[in-house]
């Protein structure tokens, strides 16, 4: 084959002009997605594979794309990556291909600026068919989150479920709510918690129900939409990690199901931040592992509230203060205002101490 063909362009030698033609529009291509579309040139150099914008005068077709774009509200910004994710978009009939998606889209309820922002995270949208794939998706999301206004703001959060099949929607809920009887009520409130639900597969999901199930939560328990909202984010791997880092400090494996229970939150905070805050609280603040288990939110503050609250105790103990006699575990666990009230405000007129230490201007050292 390859003889036959070397000998046919002996026979019929392809002119030089033709690679100097193609060449030519490579060019008048890059330079086209450059100046008008926004690419860098490297950018603009790839994507010159898929789509190919010949000489001023015989760019009418990208220009109308681009002027479709910019009727339904999409920036600069959202046209440069849809064409850099999309570039054989500029190739589409505006009309037939490109308009009858934008309409549908406003039809639920899409408005500018989600319009750009969607189609510029899932341009492949524009190039699938209504019938089969946005109505079964829309239907199937209407099933579940009940009304296109609820659509929408789910697309805000997660924009990109546009590429994903409707089947695999369905069959992440179903699992949820066959499977583990995930109430309906349930099911909206984990959604609205966390949307990308929808899109975790079946054994993601049997994988984190196990986890709460472990840990002495089940479905019905008002904990568990919030459980799983939080745990769905980490891996198992990641969570045994976290699990480590707490019995390296003497908690056993009740004691981080109980803190799992009361504050889920307790494991969202990094591995690192962990370690730092337990060390802080444990070897410093002179709290026992019981009184971290019993407020798990301390965990989640940042160690500079910490050192600043604690501060404040000792300038208050310093100065022999009956409130000093507080609780600290309960005092390290309310939110700032409520901790400034208490121990700042109506104390500073005569311990001026405590607003500095509040500040973070008196380090603490421990007790």
């Amino acid at each position: 084959m390859l003889a036959v063909a070397r000998r046919r362009l002996l026979l019929f030698p392809v002119p030089l002009r033709f690679f100097s033609v193609a060449s030519t529009t490579a060019e008048q291509t890059v330079s086209y997605l450059v100046s008008t579309c926004g690419l860098s040139p490297a950018e603009a150099a790839r994507a010159a594979a898929s789509v190919r914008v010949a000489s001023p005068g015989s760019t009418g077709n990208a220009d109308a794309v681009l002027a479709l774009f910019r009727r339904y509200g999409f920036t600069e910004a959202d046209i440069t990556n849809t064409v850099r994710m999309f570039p054989i978009v500029l190739a589409s009939d505006p009309d037939k291909t490109l308009q009858p998606k934008l309409d549908f889209l406003a039809s639920v309820g899409v408005t500018t600026p989600l319009f750009g922002r969607l189609v510029s995270i899932s341009p492949i949208i524009l190039h699938r068919r209504i019938e089969a794939h946005l109505v079964p998706l829309f239907d199937s999301l209407r099933e579940i989150l009940g009304s296109d206004s609820n659509i929408v703001t789910v697309l805000r959060k997660i924009p990109f479920i546009l590429r994903y099949p409707h089947k695999d929607i369905l069959l992440s809920v179903a699992t949820l709510r066959d499977v583990h009887g995930i109430s309906p009520s349930e099911l909206s409130k984990l959604i609205a918690l966390k949307p990308g639900v929808v899109l975790q597969c079946p054994d993601r999901i049997n994988e984190i129900v196990q986890v709460i199930e472990n840990v002495g939560v089940e479905p019905g328990n008002p904990m568990f939409v919030y459980m799983f909202a939080i745990l769905s984010r980490m891996k198992a791997p990641t969570l045994e990690n976290k699990f480590a880092v707490f019995r390296s400090f003497g908690f056993d494996k009740d004691d981080v199901n109980v803190m799992l229970r009361r504050y889920p939150g307790s494991m969202a905070v990094s591995e690192e931040k962990i370690k730092k805050t337990v060390a802080f609280l444990i070897g410093k603040a002179g709290l026992s592992r019981e009184e971290i288990v019993r407020y798990p939110n301390t965990l989640a503050l940042s160690l500079d509230s910490h050192c600043r609250r604690c501060a404040v105790f000792a300038v208050l103990r310093r100065e022999g203060k009956p409130v000093a006699k507080h609780r600290l575990p309960s005092a390290l666990h309310v939110s700032k205002a409520q901790f400034e009230e208490m121990y700042v405000l109506r104390h500073h007129q005569d311990v001026p101490d405590v607003s500095r230490a509040f500040r973070g201007e008196i380090p603490f050292e421990g007790f």
